[in-house]
C-alpha cells in the first residue's frame, strides 16, 4: 500500500475537495463521531492547516490539524480511518503536522486526546497537564500541552 502525506491550509481547492469527500462518506462521519467525538465541520474554519495520510487513490485515511486560537496553536481533529489502522498512517499525518505547522509555529500548543495517540505526542514534548474527563461516548481524554519554543523546560 502506497500512501502519500500533505499539509494544506484552508481555503486550498484540494482541502475543500478532501473534506467534502469525508463530509458525504456518512458512515465515515458516523464513525469519526463514535470514536473521536469528532466531525468534520472543526476543519472547516479559516486559519485551519491540516495534516492527510493519503492512499495512492487518494483517498484521505488518517490526518490532524490545528489552527491558532488567542494565542496558542490548538491542535485538534485527530483520526485515522477504521479500514487502514495499524499501517501507521496517523502517526505520518501526526509528524508532517509536527514538522510543517506546530515546530515552525514556535507557539505554546494544547491537544485533547484519547489514549491511543498520547505516546506519540509525549514523545514530541506534549506533557499531560492533569485535565482529564469523559467525552460524550465514554471515552476517557486527556489534555496535553506543549510549550513554546525557547520554553522547553517549562513546566518540568
Amino acid at each position: 500500500m502506497r500512501q502519500w502525506v500533505i499539509t494544506l491550509a484552508h481555503g486550498q481547492p484540494l482541502y475543500a475537495d478532501l473534506l467534502d469527500g469525508i463530509r458525504n462518506d456518512r458512515d465515515l462521519v458516523a464513525a469519526m463521531g463514535a470514536d473521536a467525538e469528532s466531525h468534520p465541520d472543526e476543519l472547516d474554519l479559516p486559519g485551519t492547516r491540516w495534516s492527510v495520510a493519503l492512499l495512492e487513490d487518494g483517498t484521505p485515511a488518517a490526518w490532524c490539524a490545528a489552527r491558532t486560537e488567542d494565542g496558542t496553536l490548538k491542535c485538534h481533529s485527530n483520526y485515522e480511518v477504521r479500514a487502514w489502522r495499524g499501517r501507521r498512517l496517523y502517526e505520518a499525518a501526526y509528524h508532517a503536522r509536527h514538522r510543517d505547522v506546530v515546530h515552525p509555529s514556535g507557539l505554546a500548543a494544547v491537544t485533547y486526546l484519547f489514549d491511543a495517540p498520547i505516546g506519540l505526542h509525549e514523545a514530541n514534548g506534549w506533557r499531560r497537564t492533569g485535565q482529564t474527563g469523559c467525552g460524550v461516548t465514554g471515552h476517557q481524554w486527556w489534555e496535553l500541552r506543549r510549550p513554546a519554543a525557547g520554553d522547553q523546560h517549562a513546566g518540568r
